[in-house]
């Protein structure tokens, strides 16, 4: 029982250093969208990707939760995470428990802000990358390169046979 709840509690920290990270890297990859870093970018979303992995294979480890689905378990997380377990615990480890179960409630909501932020980055530069596209398609006729003679025109040059 005491190791189970001492791995519980080693899952719950895992669990929160990583939502820590993640945290960061959304962060920081705002930074990247606002100054059109696309190797910025590039590199973020594959920490951010492997970052997700990572919790998703925390997950299965955890005992008596189901794996992850990042796209139809959002809101379970919560719940799942910051429940005590029902053994009898000391009031030291029932006090670790509440503070890290606040804390990873915290990261996990501010997570999903910044998630709400990076994609609003997204949204607002998939726009503007819109606006110069509609822009060159509509003045490429306008801006075509001219079609006309070249004004020195070339001297015939005279084969010459030195034989």
């Amino acid at each position: 029982m005491n190791q189970e709840l001492s791995s519980s509690v080693d899952l719950l920290e895992r669990r929160l250093a990583l939502m820590r990270q993640l945290a960061n890297s959304l962060e920081q990859v705002q930074t990247a969208v606002v100054r059109s870093d696309l190797g910025g970018i590039d590199g973020h979303t594959v920490r951010q990707r492997a970052l997700c992995e990572a919790l998703c294979q925390l997950e299965s480890e955890a005992p008596g939760r189901r794996p992850c689905n990042p796209i139809t378990d959002q809101n379970r997380h919560l719940t799942a995470w910051t429940k005590l377990p029902e053994e009898a615990v000391s009031p030291q480890v029932s006090q670790r428990w509440k503070t890290l179960a606040q804390e990873l409630t915290q990261v996990e909501a501010q997570v999903g802000q910044l998630n709400r932020v990076y994609g609003a980055l997204l949204r607002r530069a998939q726009r503007t990358l819109q606006i110069f596209i509609r822009v060159l398609a509509s003045s490429a006729n306008t801006y075509a390169p001219p079609k006309c003679a070249p004004a020195i025109a070339p001297l015939a040059l005279q084969e010459v046979s030195h034989v």
